[in-house]
């Protein structure tokens, strides 16, 4: 990962925070992060079981 994604990820997530709210940005953050976990989860298992 570049510093010039990382710099525009940064900008991204600091407007996305200033227009819709820190709270909004997290939950959405969290839920992505736990549909991954889960998505992952699936495939190992799926794997392991075949």
């Amino acid at each position: 990962m570049s510093a010039g994604s990382a710099l525009g990820i940064a900008a991204a997530v600091a407007v996305a925070v200033t227009a819709i709210g820190w709270r909004t940005v997290l939950t959405m953050v969290a839920v992505s992060v736990i549909a991954l976990a889960v998505v992952g989860f699936v495939n190992v298992t799926g794997i392991l079981l075949s």
